[in-house]
């Protein structure tokens, strides 16, 4: 489901080659999802749906989650480099880069996709073929919950762009 869906965002990303051994990788996913679960929790409060209350226990949970891992990684001071065009999905990432990554690479990504939270998600990946001033690589072997967070985060991102081109 939503194989295909991306989310177009300028955000900050930087990618280094490596090459992170399971326990590294593992933890990257745990992290990875922690940050967009809070952000999906956080930018679910802008959207009306029934059930006010229990969103509002949701995102407060979301928001204490995210305050003591702050707190656990005090506050990283830099941004991952400049911000550009992302094409994100829960398999594929996208960018602009003129100096791609090769096919086949084992990366590491690291991007900021919430202006609101200092924190950089690190996902590993594999570099996919370039294409013309594009990098692209595959998220294959994410864990559950880093799935769903993604896949939330895409649609809801997604969505927010479609209601912004029809006014």
């Amino acid at each position: 489901m939503n194989e295909g869906l991306l989310c177009e965002c300028r955000m900050p990303l930087v990618w280094r080659a490596a090459a992170p051994d399971e326990d590294t990788r593992q933890a990257m996913m745990r992290e990875a999802a922690l940050l967009l679960t809070a952000i999906n929790q956080m930018e679910g409060g802008h959207e009306t749906e029934p059930g006010a209350d229990n969103r509002r226990l949701d995102r407060l949970e979301a928001k204490l989650d995210l305050a003591l891992h702050l707190l656990a990684r005090a506050l990283e001071a830099t941004a991952p480099g400049e911000a550009r065009r992302v094409r994100l999905g829960a398999e594929v990432v996208e960018w602009e880069e003129t100096d791609a990554p090769a096919a086949g690479a084992a990366l590491v990504l690291e991007l900021r996709p919430s202006e609101a939270l200092p924190l950089t998600l690190k996902l590993p990946a594999v570099a996919l073929a370039p294409m013309a001033g594009l990098a692209r690589a595959g998220l294959a072997g994410v864990s559950e919950a880093l799935n769903d967070a993604l896949v939330q985060f895409v649609f809801r991102r997604h969505r927010q762009a479609i209601r912004a081109r029809v006014g």
